[in-house]
Order: structure tokens, then sequence, then C-alpha cells
């Protein structure tokens, strides 16, 4: 549809700032397509440029669990603080040549994220990119949650994370982004765009990184911000598959129930971001399974004194080349052949 860029965001953060801004119109411009690469697409839109320096000289912020969903790898959920106040804050991180996508509508204040991979996004093509389908999903969420103010506003989307690796993953998966955003069918704002060489920095032996640990947003105040998790470790990890198993085993448990049940009152809870390719083999292949389960011969009953037929029984323990040899060396022999002498 449309990908649009305004310097609206710049005009708030300077009033919010100093109380004025330099900022006498409000610019906004339509992408008609996808610039050829990141490079061209930062050249064209200065104004994203400036968003995402603003946004990794912010220092990170270390957020407490209560009121967070925090969603890993894979995983989108939309959240209306409207409906469900226990979610306060949506964040993700841990995107290195990850992509997480950050979604708000400008009046309703619904958010969406989603943590996409490369693997899940576009190793298997374009067509089969877990980025259309994610990005379907985040909008209309959105658009669900919204109802009555949607058409006050409009959906607003940034990323981030994809810094500048060495085989060139991330750039493949930014730009894949970008066109998911141009195919669908609903007009996008975009804010930040903080990939590439605007979240990259070298570590103390000179080799690319992240500059983003992670990032979040507010639903309150709807505010997006480079955010760290201190408690998402491995024995955070352990203690919530403990959890989840002395709940599912009726044994009790170690979370508060707030904990386990944050996202019980909320339309849309977390799922997984699937590939449709490997989605739809796995489907395929369970399916197949499953017929082939259905064509198992059934045992047939004999009445006493039937002549019985002697089973022919498949041996699929030998490998290919086993069998053609075994095959090559029976041909050498001719079966025995007892004659009869012929009466005159």
């Amino acid at each position: 549809m449309v990908i649009k860029v305004t310097n609206f965001p710049k005009f708030m953060r300077e009033l919010q700032k100093y109380g004025r801004s330099s900022i006498t119109e409000v610019i906004d411009r339509t992408l008609p397509n996808v610039p050829q690469s990141l490079e061209d697409f930062f050249d064209q839109n200065p104004e994203i440029c400036e968003n995402n320096v603003h946004l990794t000289s912010t220092p990170h912020l270390p957020l407490k669990r209560d009121g967070v969903l925090f969603l890993t790898q894979r995983r989108q959920a939309t959240s209306d603080i409207r409906e469900n106040p226990a979610v306060q804050i949506i964040g993700s991180h841990a995107a290195m040549t990850c992509h997480i996508v950050i979604m708000r509508h400008t009046e309703s204040h619904v958010a969406s994220l989603g943590h996409f991979d490369n693997f899940s996004c576009w190793q298997f093509g374009e067509e089969n990119s877990a980025h259309k389908e994610g990005i379907k999903t985040m909008i209309e969420e959105i658009e669900y949650l919204s109802q009555g103010d949607l058409d006050k506003g409009h959906i607003q989307v940034s990323v981030f994370g994809g810094y500048t690796d060495p085989r060139g993953d991330a750039k493949q998966n930014s730009m894949s982004l970008l066109k998911a955003f141009q195919e669908s069918d609903t007009t996008l704002e975009i804010v930040y765009f903080c990939v590439g060489p605007y979240n990259t920095c070298q570590d103390k032996d000179g080799n690319n990184t992240a500059v983003l640990i992670g990032v979040a947003i507010d639903l309150r105040s709807q505010i997006i911000f480079p955010a760290s998790f201190p408690w998402n470790n491995f024995e955070d990890f352990s203690t919530q598959l403990q959890d989840r198993f002395l709940r599912r085993t009726g044994q009790g448990s170690i979370l508060k129930d707030e904990e386990y049940c944050k996202t019980k009152n909320s339309t849309f809870k977390p799922k997984a971001l699937r590939n449709l390719n490997t989605y739809k083999n796995l489907q395929k292949s369970l399916g197949e399974a499953q017929q082939d389960e259905n064509k198992k011969p059934t045992l047939k009953s004999y009445t006493f004194g039937e002549k019985l037929k002697p089973a022919l029984m498949q041996d699929n323990s030998m490998s290919k080349e086993f069998k053609a040899m075994q095959m090559k060396e029976s041909s050498k022999y001719l079966p025995g052949v007892s004659l009869k002498p012929v009466r005159k």
C-alpha cells in the first residue's frame, strides 16, 4: 500500500524538551516503492535517521518483571491497556541479526510487538516469508482492538535490530521487512528503522556488535525506549520451566498467579511467528502419517481347516545399496529345476 514518513516525531521531541520547535512545517512524505538498498532508504529519509540517532543515544532502562510482557524470538503479541491493565509494557531483546517490530495506533494506543528472526523470515523465499504473515497479523489485531478509534488515527511502525553482520543476513532481513510493509493493505508511518549502521558499534576486540540490548514500549505513555531485562536469564528460564511442570502435574507453583496469568484478559495472547513453508510441510507430513496409519491392513479371520496363504514380508531394514548388491549376487545362480522324463 503506502509507507509514510514525517518529521512530526522530531517536532514533538523538541516541543517536550525545549517548549518550542525549529520545525515550522510538518512534512508528510510517501514512499512510492521500496529502495534498492538500505543506504538508499536512509539517504531518502533523513527524518528516520535523526530518530534513530536520538533513540540509540538514550541509555537502556532496566525493567522489573511486574507489568512487563516479555517476548522471545519468533513470538508476537498485541495488547490494549484499556482491556488488560496487567500488561503495561511490552518488550523484547537479543535482536542481533533478528528484528523487533513495534506497531502502535496513534489514537487507541493499542500496541503490537513481533520478534522476527532470519530463519523464519526469508531463508525459504520471499513468498513464504513470516514477515508478511506476521505484519498482517499485527495490523489486523491492532485494527480489531482499535474499533471506534481506528479512523481517528493511523498505525506507526518501528524496527530495531539487525546490526552490520559479516554475512549480511541482517540487511536481507531489513529489506524483507520493508517489502512486507510496502505490500500490506494499510498505510504505515515509519518512525524508527534502527538497523544497520544505526545499530552497530564495535566491541573491545574490534568486532561489530549491536548497540541496542533490547527495546520496549510503555502502553500508557506510548514511548518507545531502549530497555534491558536483568531478570531474563538462564536461571529465570529454568524457574519458568519448573513452574510450568508443577502446574501441569498439579503440584503447586513457584511463580505468582499474576505473573503466570498476565495475559489472561488480553484478546490476543503471545503466539508463534511461523514460516508458512516449513509449517505447511509439517502439517502435510503429519497428515500423510495419519493416512498411512489408516491404510494399515486389518487382520483377516480364518475358519478352522481353511488353507492359509504365506504372507509376503517386506524387509525394510536393509539399505538400497545392500539390496542392490544382494540382487546382483543372487542373479549369478539359476534356480534348481526338477525335470521329469518324457514318456514315449
